[in-house]
């Protein structure tokens, strides 16, 4: 999809990998409308938006309501008529062994990582489906394609929820003529640790430190990535090229590769 007049709905676009989405985006020609909690931070990703010459618009948008993401669909429509691009990126953490974290946690990362996703689905696709022409991203990660570790399941889980609608969406979506595109980030310098809830951690310090040991990706870079592969009508995305032969591996033997992370082996974090 060429990118130049489109509008783009991006939730979680206050930060991180939607910032720098957003301001891609941006300067490829495209409107922006930004869904998020943080309205400050909205506010001046929207500032930088039209500092590149282009329409922004910041909408509050708690992806757990049903109500905000039809809000953020109305406030969409009403200020430039269509949406183009949608990309679903809001997300959290939750750290954890499975057996002791409270169903008000797992609820809680379920709504944000997998219902926000669903909620975005549900608020836009069908006008897209209508113009036979649209663009999907969801933020899923390599933790929805492979289990890289035992306490981070809440998050792993909601990640591969995530990959599986967005690889469903794909073979629906297509043949309507809207694009699909599953982003699968690895460690990524952003700040959705400071949404991170740890249950049943006595030491909560080690989680932190073994993200030390691998390699992070700059925000900044993410965006790029994500416009290139919507203009390349590109479903997966990979922050990290090096996943591709860990992915590889696995389809060749995925009860080898479980037992491998199983014993210990080292695994990437990610965010």
């Amino acid at each position: 999809m060429n990118v130049e007049g489109a509008v783009a709905v991006i939730t979680g676009g206050a930060s991180g990998i939607g910032r720098s989405t957003a301001l891609e985006l941006a300067r490829g020609g495209a409107d922006v409308v930004i869904g998020d909690v943080h309205d400050e931070r909205a506010a001046a990703v929207v500032a930088e938006i039209e500092g590149l010459g282009q329409r922004g618009l910041a909408v509050h948008c708690d992806v757990t309501q049903d109500a905000d993401g039809d809000a953020l669909a109305t406030a969409a429509f009403d200020a430039f008529d269509h949406v183009d691009i949608l990309m679903n990126n809001a997300g959290v953490p939750l750290m954890g062994p499975p057996d002791r974290i409270p169903m008000d946690d797992w609820d809680w990362i379920l709504q944000i990582n997998l219902y926000g996703v669903i909620r975005g689905v549900r608020a836009f696709v069908p006008a897209m489906v209508e113009r036979g022409r649209g663009y999907v991203v969801n933020t899923a990660s390599v933790a929805g394609l492979f289990a890289y570790s035992w306490d981070s399941i809440p998050y792993i889980t909601s990640k591969f929820g995530c990959y599986g609608l967005t690889e469903g969406l794909a073979l629906y979506l297509r043949p309507k003529g809207i694009g699909v595109s599953a982003l699968c980030p690895g460690l990524v310098e952003t700040n959705l640790a400071e949404n991170v809830r740890i249950s049943g951690l006595e030491d909560q310090s080690v989680w932190f430190a073994a993200m030390e040991d691998f390699r992070p990706v700059p925000a900044d870079a993410i965006g790029p990535m994500v416009v290139d592969a919507i203009r390349a009508d590109r479903f997966l995305i990979l922050t990290h090229p090096e996943f591709a032969d860990v992915l590889a591996a696995r389809g060749r033997d995925l009860e080898a590769a479980i037992a491998a992370r199983a014993a210990g082996l080292p695994a990437p974090p990610t965010l």
